[in-house]
C-alpha cells in the first residue's frame, strides 16, 4: 500500500552549465559532485584525474589534487562526499577511498586496494555516501557495499555479492541512506536494492523498463526531502522509498549520458552531471514539493504553484525538441540541395 499521503514532489528543469575539455571549469566524465558547505559544488572530474570546486552557477573556483597513485593524488575519481571539513573520494583507478582536507587537499588517510578476497578489497568502486560516521561505498566489480569508518579508515562491514537474486547486487552504481536503510542503484540490474545499515536485504524497487517506476541503467540515487532521486542516462524519476511509487518522471533535454547528483543544503536544487564524451555538463534542476510523508499526512503544498512549475518545464523541453526538430529538417534540405541530380 502507498504510504505518501499529503506529500508531493516534483523537480523542474532550470538550465545548465559546463562543457568538455581539460581547462578550469571544463570536465571529461564529471561522474559524481557533492554540496560543500559553503554551498559550492565539488566535481569528480574523472579523466582529467582531479576535483574541481565550483559555485553552483557554474564558476571556476579550484581544483583539488593531480594525476598519480600517492597520497592526495588521484586516478579515476569517482564517488565523492563531505563531512566536517573533509572530503571523502573514491577513485576507480586507484581502486581505493582518500580522505582530504576540504581546504587545501592535503591527504588525512586512506581506505581500500585492488582485490575481491580480503577484507576491504575495492574493485573500481563508484559512489559514496557518509552517515553517522561511517562510509557506504559502492563496490562496483565486486558487486557489494563496503563499509569503512571514516575517522579510522578502517574496515567496518561488507555486505552483497554479485549477481541477481535478492541481496545481490550488478555493477552497483550509486548509494544513499535514509534512517537505517541503505538504498543502492544497480546499472546491471537496472534496479535499486534496499538493506539495513547492518546489511540485511529488505526489498527491492524498480526494475527494468521503461514505464514510471522501473529503469534503465539507474546511476545515482540520492535522498530530497526524504523522497528518492534517481538518475538514468536521459532522465531523472522521484520515488517514493517504501514502495517506490514513482511520483515524476523528466526526461532532461539534451541528455546524453547522466550519472551523479546532489543537492544543495536547502534542499530546493538538484545538480546531474552529464558525462557524454563531448557534451560534458551540469544540469541545474529545481525542487517543488514537501518532506516525503509516511501516512500521518504532511504539510501541505501549494499544487497550483507546483502544477504551473511543471507544465513550464514541460513547455521547455517541449520547445527545445520542436527547435532541434527543425534544426534536423533543415540539415537535410541543406545536404539535399547540395546533391547530384
Amino acid at each position: 500500500m502507498v504510504q505518501n499521503k499529503g506529500s508531493f514532489a516534483i523537480v523542474t528543469y532550470d538550465r545548465t552549465f559546463g562543457e568538455s575539455g581539460r581547462g578550469n571549469g571544463q570536465y571529461r566524465l564529471p561522474r559524481h559532485l557533492c554540496a560543500l558547505p559553503d554551498g559550492h559544488l565539488c566535481i569528480s572530474d574523472s579523466v582529467n584525474q582531479r576535483l574541481q570546486v565550483i559555485t553552483q552557477e557554474g564558476d571556476f573556483v579550484r581544483s583539488i589534487g593531480e594525476p598519480g597513485s600517492g597520497n592526495g593524488q588521484l586516478r579515476g575519481p569517482c564517488g565523492i562526499a563531505c563531512e566536517n571539513q573533509q572530503l571523502f573520494v573514491v577513485e576507480g583507478g586507484n581502486h581505493r577511498v582518500q580522505k582530504l582536507a576540504l581546504g587545501d587537499g592535503a591527504p588525512l588517510g586512506k581506505a581500500g586496494s585492488h582485490g575481491s578476497k580480503k577484507t576491504g578489497e575495492l574493485w573500481c568502486p563508484h559512489g559514496v555516501c557518509i552517515n553517522k560516521g561511517q562510509a557506504f561505498v559502492a563496490d562496483y566489480i565486486n558487486g557489494r557495499v563496503v563499509v569503512y569508518d571514516i575517522g579510522s579508515m578502517e574496515h567496518v562491514r561488507t555486505f552483497g555479492a554479485r549477481g541477481s537474486k535478492e541481496g545481490e547486487l550488478e555493477y552497483p552504481c550509486g548509494i544513499a541512506v535514509k534512517g537505517e536503510e541503505v538504498f543502492v542503484a544497480e546499472l546491471g540490474n537496472h534496479r535499486i536494492s534496499v538493506f539495513t545499515k547492518k546489511g540485511n536485504f529488505e526489498r527491492i524497487l524498480g526494475g527494468e523498463g521503461k514505464e514510471p517506476g522501473r529503469f534503465f541503467q539507474p546511476r545515482s540515487v540520492i535522498i530530497v526531502k526524504g523522497w528518492l532521486l534517481v538518475t538514468e542516462p536521459k532522465r531523472v524519476t522521484i520515488m517514493s522509498p517504501d514502495v517506490g511509487e514513482p511520483q515524476q518522471t523528466l526526461e532532461l533535454p539534451g541528455a546524453g549520458q547522466l550519472w551523479g547528483a546532489c543537492k544543495d543544503e536547502a534542499q530546493t536544487r538538484v545538480f546531474v552531471t552529464d558525462i557524454r564524451a563531448g557534451h560534458a555538463r551540469i544540469f541545474v534542476l529545481n525542487v517543488v514539493g514537501n518532506m516525503f510523508d509516511d501516512g500521518a499526512g504532511g504539510k501541505a503544498v501549494n499544487m497550483n504553484a507546483a502544477a504551473a512549475k511543471a507544465a513550464e518545464a514541460a513547455a521547455k523541453l517541449k520547445e527545445w525538441k520542436e527547435q532541434k526538430a527543425a534544426e534536423a529538417a533543415k540539415k537535410e534540405v541543406s545536404g539535399d540541395s547540395t546533391g547530384d541530380h
